[in-house]
């Protein structure tokens, strides 16, 4: 073969090898599996009823689902419920959303929407003691610029067996006299780098007062 004929046999040896080693790696592209989607937050309207169900793992004892859609993809270790009838309550909504989406959870809970009926004597702000921190702070930061003063409690029992240890409610149906948060302690809540120890000391503390569950106050959705 002449020195020509050579040099061009060369070339499309290279141009043979590099188009199996593009072809290979586009294959390999190709096969590739697509990334999970990330979780979306799960709702249940004032019209849906939450399901809980027991988990078998004694640390989160409780899963929440919406009813009909009970599928183990479509559980919440974490509940908040919201009463719609506060003032504001749409813009909170709103805020929740993206509070909770920053801080990468809203995968992980479920916001149920309640409507009481009757007006509460005070608005309470209630959080189980399993919910973590990250929850609470996308619920205190979201309802940070409403202008109600707060009563703020902690759920550190279970013994009604409804998950109220791992949910928050927000405006629920409380019926009795409450001592109501300045907004300086409720912001407390909000502060950056909080343990969870830390947040159940501001908790307790907060009002004065440690709520446990009782029968005279009962929420939402626990029925």
């Amino acid at each position: 073969m002449s020195e020509p004929g050579r040099r061009a046999a060369g070339r499309l040896r290279v141009l043979m090898l590099a188009a199996c080693l593009l072809g290979g790696g586009a294959g390999a592209l190709a096969q590739t599996p697509p990334a999970a989607p990330t979780p979306l937050l799960l709702r249940a309207g004032t019209e849906q009823h939450l399901i809980i169900d027991a988990s078998g793992d004694p640390r989160l004892p409780h899963l929440f689902s919406v009813e009909g859609d009970a599928a183990a993809p479509q559980r919440r270790p974490w509940a908040v419920s919201l009463n719609v009838a506060l003032e504001g309550a749409a813009e909170l909504d709103r805020r929740l959303v993206q509070e909770l989406a920053q801080r990468q959870m809203a995968g992980q809970v479920l916001l149920e929407e309640f409507r009481p009926p009757h007006v509460p004597r005070c608005t309470e702000l209630q959080v189980g003691s399993r919910v973590p921190v990250a929850v609470v702070q996308a619920v205190v930061r979201a309802l940070l610029p409403l202008p109600q003063r707060w009563s703020v409690q902690i759920v550190e029992d279970d013994e009604s067996g409804t998950g109220e240890s791992q949910r928050v409610y927000i405006g629920g149906m409380v019926q009795r006299p409450c001592a109501l948060a300045s907004p300086s302690r409720l912001r407390e809540l909000a502060a950056p780098g909080l343990s969870l120890p830390e947040l159940h000391r501001l908790l307790r503390t907060i009002n004065g007062t440690v709520r446990q569950h009782a029968a005279a106050a009962q929420p939402p959705g626990g029925a």
